[in-house]
């Protein structure tokens, strides 16, 4: 139980994230326990100087000063929360969109003032690029979309469409810690169709990982998406393909050849520079070996 959480706080301190006692316990890496279990070993570590208690959070010994990182990162977030909550309702125009959600650190209120916004999005099959391209337009008219090429002070804030799956190519490829995390952590803005339960299901081998994790998301069954389903319905299949195709054609000619974490499968599109996948498995295997001994 003890290396469970310090496998927990070590994954946590790559993101300079303390945790409270619930989120050791949702987030406990690779035991499926009581919240009790949780609280009796934290007693234990904490006597013998593995980790330290501050304000609420827990966190290893040495790592002084993420109690307040934390808690000025969690005020940014609720600022880019509402900014972005608001701006994906335009999304809803689209009808082949059926989740908007956010990625990486926002999705768990760990965004700095310097990030930008990545935004996870689900469409119906066959309609990847025609969403995406019509998703990219609707953003630029906001002013709000980050473009390619922007660095520094001119990302922050801006949103950033880096992971597009159609909904019949959900579960990932790579199925690791890091993905686990991805996959759980990944906060839905608004869904259509119960997809999300789909997306867990489909992704149901990330509870190895993280057995304890739970969501208060609920997935209703085609609420509210009886306009969408007409339109697209209204729209023939042969005239959805064909648009489906030129949006797709027009956007690889125009993209440069993709680098790092930049990936683009069939049903799947992933848009990200930095591979920072490699990176934290990477710090995570390293922090490992010299924290916990064999």
């Amino acid at each position: 139980m003890e290396k469970a959480i310090l496998k927990t706080l070590i994954y946590a301190d790559i993101f300079d994230y303390p945790l409270k006692i619930n989120e050791i316990h949702k987030w406990l890496i690779g035991r499926k326990v009581t919240l009790r279990q949780v609280e009796k070993a934290l007693k234990r570590l904490s006597q013998v100087s593995s980790i330290k208690y501050q304000g609420g959070y827990y966190f290893l010994g040495w790592r002084n000063g993420l109690v307040a990182e934390r808690r000025r990162r969690e005020k940014q977030s609720a600022v880019y929360l509402k900014k972005v909550s608001l701006l994906s309702q335009i999304l809803k125009v689209i009808p082949w969109i059926k989740l908007v959600g956010i990625s990486g650190g926002l999705a768990l209120h760990n965004a700095s003032k310097k990030d930008d916004i990545d935004l996870f999005i689900i469409t119906n099959k066959n309609r990847l690029w025609i969403s995406r391209l019509l998703s990219l337009g609707l953003l630029s008219l906001t002013g709000q979309r980050r473009k390619v090429g922007e660095k520094g002070r001119k990302i922050a804030g801006k949103l950033c469409i880096n992971t597009l799956l159609e909904d019949m190519r959900l579960e990932q490829t790579n199925k690791d810690i890091f993905v686990a995390h991805e996959v759980l952590q990944m906060k839905v803005l608004w869904q259509r169709d119960g997809v999300y339960s789909k997306y867990l299901s489909d992704n149901d081998w990330a509870f190895k990982f993280l057995p304890n994790w739970t969501t208060n998301v609920s997935s209703p069954r085609r609420r509210g998406s009886n306009k969408q389903r007409e339109m697209v319905n209204w729209i023939p299949a042969f005239a959805g393909m064909t648009m489906e195709r030129i949006a797709k054609w027009f956007q690889l000619k125009i993209m440069q050849k993709p680098t790092g974490m930049e990936r683009i499968e069939d049903g799947a599109l992933y848009f990200h520079p930095n591979d920072i996948r490699q990176e934290v498995l990477s710090k995570y295997e390293q922090k490992l070996k010299k924290i916990i001994s064999p």
